[in-house]
């Protein structure tokens, strides 16, 4: 493991950070990058092996921990801060390390229950793995 990557990642986080959407602690030490599109929240990180399982590849928890962070930000830029109910989440191909994406989109905006659909893009840009959630607008 890269110890000064993940040193200057953790450093990085807690001189940025505040607590706030898209500058929360675990969003600078993981170093997303936010978009937005028409309905649509694309998150962009390079992948780094301080991230890693002891197979190699991206952990499963950070792949769901993304995935639910573009979900949750979506929630928030078009209809307000929501939170997660469920989240299932489908593992198709491991990430290694490079730049890769995950982007959100709405499948059903309800008045208070909304579902939401991410898909994460491996560094290769294919498709990594898939999530469906279901959340609850709190505004």
């Amino acid at each position: 493991m890269n110890e000064n990557a993940a040193r200057e990642s953790f450093e990085r986080a807690l001189q940025e950070h505040k607590p706030e959407f898209e500058q929360f602690f675990l969003a600078k030490l993981f170093g997303l990058s936010f978009s937005y599109g028409e309905d649509t929240c694309t998150i962009e990180l390079e992948s780094k092996d301080f991230m890693f399982n002891p197979q190699g590849t991206l952990h499963g928890g950070v792949i769901s921990f993304i995935l639910d962070v573009s979900m949750g930000h979506l929630c928030k830029r078009f209809l307000g801060a929501a939170i997660t109910l469920e989240l299932k989440t489908q593992f198709l191909r491991p990430v290694r390390t490079g730049t890769i994406s995950c982007t959100s989109s709405f499948s059903k905006k309800g008045n208070n229950v909304i579902f939401l659909e991410s898909k994460l893009y491996n560094e290769e840009g294919k498709l990594a793995a898939v999530a469906t959630s279901t959340w609850y607008n709190i505004e």
